[in-house]
């Protein structure tokens, strides 16, 4: 075939391509959509994603069914979402574990810049250091003097070894020069049934799941482990402020699709889920956890992801957790 030739046959298949690609964007979507949680009900992950569907389906004019699948500190979730059909009908509730996961293994079972593409983040928040009343420290200087005291008699829950809150109370432990034992749970949900119960005395946690046990007086707030104070706990210090200057741990959630979906959904996912997180009725509900809401562009996602990645593989590194 003559190099004329080619190049029309290119450029045909080309514009067919975007003529396809641009009618499957405008009939999208058509059916229900599956956002999946990669985390047990009752926790920051499903609390954050509820709130994110319930809302996002009213601009897409589809039901989004939330689609808890927890297990593996979030593998079994972004495993499925990962071997999902590229057709915007099956979106991941993304958590700074998505990039954190694949720092922590030798061999990561999925790569977060090359399986999925970036539809947008949606917040990012601090964690409240919370406890069950029953601890005698009311702040982080009191809690540092207390577990010095008693070394490993403390124990700190997680919602799995290598989840964020994992890594979140052992950057605490090694900043603050102390050993409590870590327990992880598969999910949030689950280790707060045992932090109220006593069975475990700590947990790093967003504040939405633990509100009202914490207005209710069966847990009771230490810290907070960002920069400033939450609006929602006012009197609650930082963990900088109060006893270790300087220190701050942030975290985030977004959500991303599988790697080849159309760009015209992905587009189309990010606009109505900039007017989502515009809502004042989301914003309400995300200010709980002291979040703050920006959406950005999925090209802003990919940049954001790619300096967790490092990120995260580097705190891992220096506080020693590795999952086999």
């Amino acid at each position: 075939m003559k190099p004329t030739r080619l190049c029309a046959l290119a450029v045909f298949c080309a514009a067919l391509a975007i003529g396809s690609s641009a009618a499957v964007a405008q009939s999208y979507p058509n059916k229900p959509v599956r956002m999946v949680i990669a985390f047990p009900p009752g926790g920051t992950s499903d609390f954050v994603g509820r709130v994110v569907a319930n809302k996002l389906a009213e601009f897409l004019g589809q039901p989004i069914i939330v689609d808890n699948k927890p297990g593996a500190t979030g593998l079994i979730g972004t495993e499925a979402v990962k071997m999902a059909a590229p057709d915007g009908y099956t979106i991941l509730l993304a958590p700074s574990d998505f990039t954190l996961i694949p720092g922590l293994h030798p061999k990561p079972p999925y790569d977060p810049l090359k399986d999925f593409a970036p539809v947008g983040m949606v917040v990012d928040y601090p964690h409240v250091l919370v406890a069950n009343p029953n601890v005698a420290a009311s702040n982080a200087k009191e809690l540092i003097a207390l577990a010095k005291a008693k070394p490993s008699q403390l124990n700190f829950a997680s919602g799995g070894n290598g989840a964020t809150n994992h890594v979140s109370g052992e950057q605490f432990k090694q900043s603050a020069g102390v050993d409590i034992t870590h327990v992880p749970y598969k999910g949030n949900g689950p280790a707060i049934v045992d932090l109220l119960a006593d069975r475990v005395q700590l947990l790093f946690t967003s504040t939405g799941p633990v509100e009202a046990h914490l207005k209710g007086g069966k847990l009771k707030a230490i810290a907070v482990t960002g920069k400033n104070r939450l609006a929602s706990l006012p009197d609650v210090p930082t963990i900088a402020e109060s006893a270790i200057p300087g220190y701050s741990f942030t975290l985030w959630y977004g959500v991303v699709v599988p790697a080849g979906t159309p760009r015209p959904i992905i587009n189309k996912l990010n606009a109505d889920l900039r007017k989502t997180m515009a809502s004042p009725e989301v914003n309400e509900k995300l200010a709980t956890i002291g979040g703050n809401l920006n959406v950005g562009s999925p090209d802003e996602m990919s940049v954001l992801l790619r300096d967790e990645l490092m990120r995260w593989t580097k705190l891992a590194k220096d506080v020693g957790i590795k999952i086999e």
